[in-house]
């Protein structure tokens, strides 16, 4: 895991019960970053938590579901009076379905957009004005290679991921004058908790067995396997150091080549 000294700095994480938002919080805190852990899973989340625990350090934790208009100025104002400031945000919460194209409901579509992207706005938003321009800041959003593709059997998804990308940009430029970074980073398959479901899905749409898709994938591959919540946590990390300050507007693929094939 990369490690970097970011004592000093807090950080808000989304999507922090599991998966990529797990990961990052933890790769976070081992690099001296008091945490905001935000999660709807309250249970998983605290998980989180105690696996943050530091003596020196208290971390926060914020069950919150960030669907409701509210929620942004909600979690905003807890993890602030929690941490006193903020400069970082991982914005990881996220839902996913497998759907052909015809079968999709307006209940998915709303579901997907609305946690995969409006929540992930507004928050943004809201971080990005709480954040002290003489420190600067990192917003740092989680894409998929998805927003970058199509994909027949989750166009929801795919619409919503590629709207990632095009609002880091947006607040790249909206707040760049303040020292802010805006990036984007784009995994492709890897194995959380959320895949548990969507095997089940593609199980059903492709006829084929979760071990024939994970082997698929690895073929399709160029460095013939999937990534890991460490590969992408890696990334999130060095995009919320130093060494990251003039990098902004970014779409960055963690994907071994995936993005070649795909």
């Amino acid at each position: 895991m990369l490690t970097v000294d970011l004592n000093g700095k807090c950080a808000i994480v989304t999507g922090a019960a599991s998966g990529f938002g797990r990961a990052a919080a933890l790769a976070l805190a081992a690099c001296g970053v008091r945490v905001a852990a935000v999660d709807v899973h309250h249970e998983k989340l605290k998980e989180t938590v105690d696996l943050l625990s530091h003596p020196e350090r208290k971390h926060v934790y914020i069950g919150k579901n960030l669907r409701p208009t509210q929620a942004a100025g909600e979690v905003m104002a807890e993890a602030i009076a929690c941490l006193g400031q903020l400069d970082i945000l991982v914005n990881s919460a996220g839902v996913c379905h497998f759907t052909p194209a015809k079968d999709i409901t307006p209940e998915q579509w709303d579901e997907v957009l609305e946690v995969d992207l409006r929540s992930l706005y507004f928050l943004s938003v809201a971080a990005a004005e709480a954040m002290d321009a003489s420190r600067g800041g990192r917003i740092i959003n989680l894409g998929s290679n998805a927003g970058r593709k199509g994909r027949a059997f989750s166009a929801h998804y795919a619409a919503a991921k590629a709207g990632v990308a095009n609002v880091s940009e947006s607040l790249a430029l909206a707040y760049g004058k303040k020292n802010i970074t805006a990036n984007t980073v784009c995994p492709a398959v890897v194995l959380t908790e959320m895949w548990e479901r969507n095997f089940k899905e593609l199980n059903t749409i492709t006829g084929k067995s979760s071990k024939e898709l994970i082997e698929g994938w690895k073929l399709a591959t160029p460095m013939q396997r999937l990534g890991t919540v460490e590969d992408v946590a890696n990334l999130i990390v060095f995009l919320a150091s130093d060494y990251a300050g003039f990098i902004t507007a970014q779409e960055i693929n963690v994907c071994g080549g995936f993005m070649l094939t795909c």
